[in-house]
């Protein structure tokens, strides 16, 4: 076959030197089918989906850190805190930044610097710097100033992760620089390819600065800025400067069309669609949420429940198969780090599954509803940077005196906030008369859990505001994921110190049942294979005592 093919080569070279000029032979090799440059449109899709990809909760690395942080618990890798530089999550994560989003946006910063079109240069600059952000954040010590230069370096290093994080500020200012420069010819600029903000520059110097605060936010007891504290002071004193509504969140929305193409939200993908769902809710959320948490907001129950998961068994109705953890109103899951004999049993059309809020599910109706892909359509949002997060950590800051705000009232507009994000989800999935949450039962949340924070010392103030961040942030964990490294809050169950009196425990067995295989992660392993492959990357970490650079405690 491969001599036949070089004979008809050699033939249609022959026939077109007897035919054309020399000149007109070396025409050939301008295939109108195959460009050298593609268009910046094309590479802002694929980078901006590339990018969701890699930190959901479908296949990018929340299936891990949703594990961590105890929003999720699933059997497999992340379970016991194991996770390994092998695992699929790790994997996917890294090279859908690395192999796909990174380079794609590289060459959208140089081509279109050259074609004048700053618009798009300043968008894929500040995706950049939120694409390295979440790798240091991840990793620590990362492939960066020669990450790109393919033809140079083939094999980069690592680079140091506290020396990234300025480099990425300033990133974050150029590419604000050249979204607001009026000399650009900007021939095109982006539309409908852009999926996130649709062009609107506006919007983008907005989460640019939004950015550089989440960034600066996270370097307390961190002198690697200077002036880290002049520059929140500086963007918070005008928080127009700052994404400041609901509608201005940085997030990538799924559609209802699938399987072919797939346009579902990941996560409704694999726990609605396959029969045979991989998470379980939490029990440490659930009893959090239904205030049965002796540590924090006890009696209070959040009217976000019915929005977050759904109960696939009605209450008194037996499960299909011995279970390890089912309470009286039907919440069937297993608990994290579960040894337990039942722990691996058949539970597809028993177990609780995430709903409405995080996937596009199903909104919990009480009806017991067995989950399939009609139940619910997967339209929902990759929440990567929402306004409640930034009310939340601006409540935080004015806390710690780092800014004169009101902590207070920041954390009552924050967790309104994040109902709205959850009212924001009613009527979209297509399940019938979703009702929204009533602003009389919000408001009656929002007046309890501000009598438990005026009643804490600061300590624990800090405790309720990063808590009902987690709360708020299920379906996106690596902010939480963040928060509980910085601060150790929330607090998260001990698998060690499990003594077997969970609410929905099994009562035929008592005795603990739970481990940890490992110290908690502090940062995840590299991906092994680049570790394989390339000579000048470093030894695999142990996950459990890398901490990255801003992680002091």
């Amino acid at each position: 076959m491969k001599n036949n093919f070089i004979y008809k080569v050699l033939t249609l070279s022959i026939t077109v030197v007897l035919l054309t000029s020399c000149e007109d032979f070396f025409d050939i090799n301008v295939d109108p089918n195959n460009p050298t440059q593609v268009t910046p449109n094309l590479l802002l899709v694929n980078s901006e989906a590339a990018i969701a990809g890699a930190v959901g909760m479908g296949s990018g690395i929340n299936m891990q850190t949703s594990v961590f942080m105890h929003h999720a618990v699933r059997r497999g890798a992340g379970d016991q805190y194991v996770t390994q530089g092998n695992d699929f999550a790790v994997g996917t994560c890294w090279q859908a930044f690395y192999d796909i989003a990174i380079p794609d946006l590289k060459v959208i910063i140089d081509q279109e610097t050259v074609n004048g079109n700053m618009v798009y240069v300043g968008i894929a600059k500040i995706l950049t710097a939120y694409s390295y952000s979440v790798i240091v954040d991840l990793w620590g010590d990362v492939p960066f100033s020669q990450a790109t230069q393919f033809n140079d370096y083939r094999f980069p290093e690592y680079d140091a992760d506290e020396e990234i994080y300025p480099q990425l500020l300033q990133l974050i200012d150029e590419g604000i620089a050249d979204l607001q420069d009026e000399e650009a010819e900007n021939e095109f600029v982006p539309a409908g390819d852009d999926l996130i903000y649709g062009g609107d520059t506006d919007l983008w110097i907005k989460f640019a600065n939004t950015l550089k605060f989440k960034m600066l936010y996270q370097l307390q007891d961190v002198s690697v800025i200077s002036d880290r504290d002049t520059q929140i002071t500086s963007l918070v004193s005008n928080p127009d400067t700052l994404i400041n509504d609901m509608s201005e969140d940085f997030e990538f929305w799924y559609g209802a069309s699938g399987p072919t193409p797939e346009n579902r939200h990941g996560m409704f993908v694999s726990e609605y669609t396959q029969g045979n769902p991989i998470f379980y809710v939490s029990p440490w959320l659930y009893e959090t949420m239904k205030g049965q948490n002796t540590g924090i907001f006890t009696g209070i129950e959040d009217p976000r429940i019915p929005y977050y998961w759904n109960r696939q068994l009605q209450p008194g109705e037996a499960p299909e198969n011995p279970f390890e953890y089912l309470t009286d109103d039907g919440f069937l899951t297993i608990h994290f780090g579960s040894i337990h004999p039942n722990q691996a049993s058949g539970q597809q059309s028993s177990q609780t599954v995430f709903g409405l809020y995080p996937c596009g599910g199903f909104y919990d109706d009480d009806s017991g509803t067995k989950v399939t892909a009609s139940n619910g359509n997967g339209v929902a949002p990759e929440r990567m940077l929402p306004y409640f997060k930034v009310l939340y950590m601006r409540a935080e800051l004015a806390l710690a005196g780092i800014t004169s705000e009101d902590d207070r009232q920041l954390l009552s507009d924050a967790i309104q906030a994040s109902y709205d994000k959850v009212n924001q989800m009613v009527g979209i999935n297509g399940q019938a008369s979703v009702p929204e949450i009533d602003q009389a039962d919000i408001d009656s949340y929002i007046t309890s859990v501000l009598g438990v924070y005026d009643a804490g010392s600061a300590e624990e103030k800090l405790e309720i505001i990063l808590t009902q961040k987690w709360i708020a942030s299920l379906g996106n964990s690596i902010d939480a994921y963040t928060d509980y490294r910085r601060e150790g809050y929330p607090v998260l169950f001990d698998p060690n110190n499990y003594n077997g009196n969970y609410v929905g425990s099994n009562p035929d067995n008592f005795s603990a049942f739970t481990t940890a295989g490992r110290g908690y992660p502090v940062s995840f392993p590299w991906q092994q294979v680049d570790l394989d492959i390339n000579p000048n990357a470093p030894d695999q970490k142990d996950p459990t005592d890398y901490n990255v650079f801003w992680d002091v405690n």
